[in-house]
């Protein structure tokens, strides 16, 4: 046993093994007994592949270099691929174009036009035809979202036709069991998913004349229309003040509770491809609801609204499906990475893809949910993990350096899964607090309008507040304190190393340092995004000024890491280089890496590992520096 300090001890955990060991997993499908995933390779260059496994336990990847499953729909994408009876259709990241993969077949067949200009995502197959959003860039304004149906076997091919415009944004659509109906949510500015959204209903012969809302509205958001088996028309409300499931008789008659829960059963709508909850026949339904950020499996009765458990182990459920009596989901535990599992809705599953071992309890550092009050006297949560490592001998009564992990959104929300990335950290003698600050989903919508008109005020209450529970507990040492986050997450590093002086050090991953640029330069899905976090530009722009970063650097406490893709088309270049820039002019400090080939998430292996590295050297030179009284 070692005796060094903490942020020091030898781990078993590279970075190397965070581009390997712990795998990206998505959108899982059922095919009859084909079950379908994507995995995402870092090892090769980012590049996310279709994956099958056959009844017999074979599995085969099925589209090989160069092509990349990917969607750039509202950039973040989703709903990349639709598989029905053997036939695949999916979307390629480098061209946006629509292919078509046959059983057997050696290489897809391209069934759009070639114009780099149009993106789809979102796809839904049914008999002949594609179903799908498409972003149309070909215009010189804005670009246009719609709902658009293509043939699945084109004679020249084309970019769809228009089922529905006329809104800001549409969703996924379903496809009613006989074809007759098609349904889809829409949304128009400023209103993000999670904020106000309208479910609509057409028939497929005349889909303008005959179109009716059935749910949603100013203040109630809406998701995920499924037709059930008979034709009733299931979806997520959170009229109720939860995100709870609902159901329409037929399509036409007023909806009506599936159930009544204090607790949410969607994620917040980022991406195209998510489903929340399966149908199981016209009265059943397989979902998940959130206590306290933790996923709990469930199925529920429409005809007496109770739920009972489900028997698959996990706190953390994703991509829920069911089919004959089968169940497929994305689930991650609390002690080993994430599977796709298939299986009885009362066990056993089968484990698909993923990690099949549970981390090695010697240097498991196992998540702990904690509550406390920030100042303005409001509950927030997150999760503590205290730093583990068998090989490494703790010194009596010191306390461990403590990272604050921000999660992205702002509207996201961090789980107590096993993730390596975590345990980069614990397993090297750091104390991790992932912080579920307001705003974040899982707890209802208010606490979710929590940050709205307070972004960089609640969000920095509730990091501090945490770090300092966390220090009145003894559990931390806070002289050694540091921050990281990506995106919305940088934004509040920035605003945190700014506005406060807790943090010894931060590193802001594609982070907003300028709030206003923002208005300029963001992307259309979240353009309006601030209107409702911040205020309204231009009225507003002195909480802009106010709450940028980048007009505190005199304020700035601790040293600061940025890290940013070249490629961002969702938080740009500019966000780093001009605080960087700025920084600079002061004569400050400041280490800027710009990654080429990256965009609003790192994919690449030596991205990820060079990312990690320069945010350890950082961290370890801020407790060396404390150690030696130079801090």
């Amino acid at each position: 046993m070692m005796s060094l300090g903490y942020g020091h001890w030898p781990s078993p955990i590279s970075p190397e093994a965070l581009t390997v060991g712990d795998p990206t997993l998505d959108e899982p499908r059922l095919d009859g007994a084909q079950t379908y995933w994507l995995e995402g390779r870092p090892t090769e260059g980012g590049r996310v592949v279709l994956v099958a496994r056959d009844a017999d336990g074979q599995t085969r990847d099925l589209t090989a270099a160069p092509f990349n499953v990917r969607s750039r729909v509202h950039e973040y994408g989703g709903g990349a691929y639709a598989v029905r009876d053997g036939v695949v259709v999916f979307s390629n990241f480098a061209d946006g174009r629509l292919y078509r993969l046959d059983p057997d077949a050696v290489e897809p067949v391209a069934i759009t036009a070639a114009d780099e200009a149009v993106r789809f995502g979102g796809l839904v197959l049914h008999d002949e035809s594609i179903y799908a959003v498409r972003e149309d860039h070909r215009g010189n304004g804005e670009a246009v979202n719609e709902l658009v149906s293509l043939p699945i076997n084109p004679a020249r091919p084309g970019v769809g036709e228009v089922i529905r415009t006329g809104t800001d944004f549409v969703s996924r659509p379903a496809i009613s069991p006989d074809g007759r109906q098609i349904a889809w949510v829409s949304w128009d500015h400023p209103n993000m998913p999670w904020d106000s959204t309208v479910l609509e209903v057409a028939s497929l012969t005349d889909p303008v004349a005959s179109r009716r809302v059935v749910a949603g509205g100013p203040g109630v958001s809406v998701a995920q229309p499924q037709f059930s088996p008979g034709g009733d028309l299931w979806f997520i409300s959170d009229q109720s003040g939860y995100w709870n499931l609902m159901r329409s008789a037929g399509g036409e008659a007023p909806a009506q509770a599936v159930h009544h829960l204090a607790a949410d059963v969607a994620e917040p709508q980022w991406l195209l491809g998510l489903y929340d909850y399966a149908l199981i026949d016209d009265d059943t339904a397989f979902f998940r609801y959130f206590r306290d950020a933790v996923a709990i499996p469930a199925v529920v009765d429409v005809r007496t609204g109770e739920h009972r458990a489900a028997n698959l182990d996990g706190v953390a459920f994703a991509h829920l499906h069911v089919s004959n009596g089968e169940v497929l989901t994305l689930r991650r535990r609390a002690e080993g990475g994430p599977q796709v599992v298939r299986g009885s809705l009362d066990g056993p599953v089968n484990v698909l893809a993923g990690s099949l071992d549970i981390a090695d309890p010697d240097y498991l550092s196992r998540a702990v949910a904690r509550t406390w009050t920030n100042a303005a006297g409001r509950e927030t949560h997150g999760f503590f993990y205290a730093p583990v490592n068998a090989d490494a001998e703790v010194t009596q009564g010191s306390a461990p350096p403590l990272i604050v992990i921000v999660h992205g959104g702002p509207t996201s929300h961090a789980t107590p899964a096993y993730d390596l990335r975590v345990q980069f950290w614990t397993t090297r003698g750091f104390a991790v607090l992932d912080v579920n600050h307001g705003g974040s989903t899982a707890y209802g919508r208010a606490f979710r309008q929590r940050l709205n008109g307070q972004w960089g005020v609640v969000d920095i209450d509730d990091v501090v507040s945490g770090v300092r529970a966390l220090a009145a507990a003894g559990l931390i040492d806070p002289v050694s304190v540091f921050i990281r986050g990506g995106s919305a997450g940088g934004y509040t590093t920035l605003r945190a190393l700014t506005a406060s002086t807790a943090f010894a050090a931060g590193a802001s991953y594609f982070g907003i340092s300028d709030l206003s640029l923002l208005i300029s330069d963001d992307h259309k899905f979240e353009s309006r995004y601030t209107t409702t976090l911040v205020g309204r530009w231009p009225q507003d722009e002195a909480v802009y000024v106010e709450r940028s970063p980048i007009n505190h650097l005199a304020d700035l406490h601790g040293q600061l890491l940025l890290l940013q893709g070249a490629d961002d088309m969702v938080v740009k270049a500019n966000q780093a280089t001009g605080m960087a820039e700025a920084l600079r002019s002061l004569g400050k400090e400041v280490e800027l890496v710009i990654y080429p080939g990256e965009g609003h998430g790192f994919r690449q292996a030596q991205t990820i590992v060079d990312s990690l590295n320069r945010e350890l050297a950082l961290y370890q030179r801020c407790i060396d520096a404390a150690a030696s009284g130079q801090a």
